[in-house]
């Protein structure tokens, strides 16, 4: 523990109870292509950094929370993490802490992972792929569904606004501004609702006919580049 405490340096006491450590970690992996190198298809990687660790919102009881140590940092967490053969980080916005997990919550399942930053901030593609729903929904609100090929897809939830570089149908790079974090749809507050899904979105029920997993479940991207 006294070993983690001087790697991870000095919290962000601006940030309060709702701040991760700023330490980045760098995602290397081949980009998703949509044409030749070079082709304008091609969405060029946005300069977001994922941040290294993550914690639980102070003063929420998170239930169905993953396991986390004596001060609430969440144990073996994996900030970028390997879905069947896709590479995504497992928070796509930086300097949050954890409001909700997955599964279970009040009786009800919950399908992705909350996330909480003061103020509200930009979040970001979890990684390559092609933007295939931007829209509200009386749940959601404002969402936006990425497709990152190989049957896996993200959801980003409860918007304030979409990016004005998103596009519908178009390919977005990783790290590339999705939207600010907002409370649209049924939201108590701003946060983001976050969701990998599994499957084949060529069903009659679309993005709700996927399968969410738990991004915490999903073994950690190891070829780092460095």
């Amino acid at each position: 523990m006294i070993l983690r405490r001087a790697a991870l340096g000095l919290i962000l006491l601006m940030l309060g109870a709702c701040a991760t450590q700023p330490a980045p970690v760098i995602v290397y992996g081949p980009p998703v292509e949509y044409g030749p190198p070079g082709d304008v298809r091609n969405p060029p990687q946005g300069a977001f950094q994922p941040n290294a660790y993550l914690r639980q919102c102070l003063g929420m009881g998170v239930s169905n929370s993953p396991v986390v140590d004596d001060e609430r940092w969440v144990i073996d967490f994996k900030p970028v993490i390997l879905v069947g053969e896709v590479v995504l980080v497992t928070a796509p916005v930086n300097d949050v802490c954890l409001a909700s997990g997955f599964g279970p919550r009040g009786g009800r399942p919950h399908d992705g992972i909350d996330l909480i930053s003061q103020p509200p901030g930009m979040i970001y593609a979890a990684a390559p792929g092609r933007v295939i729903e931007m829209r509200w929904s009386s749940g959601y609100g404002n969402q936006a569904l990425i497709d990152h090929g190989r049957g896996v897809y993200t959801r980003y939830a409860h918007l304030e606004n979409f990016d004005p570089g998103l596009q519908l149908g178009a390919p977005i790079g990783y790290g590339q501004p999705v939207g600010l974090m907002g409370a649209t749809g049924n939201a108590e507050g701003a946060h983001l609702h976050f969701e990998i899904l599994i499957g084949n979105y060529d069903n009659p029920q679309a993005s709700k006919g996927l399968a969410p997993r738990d991004p915490f479940s999903f073994p950690a991207y190891s070829n780092m580049g460095y």
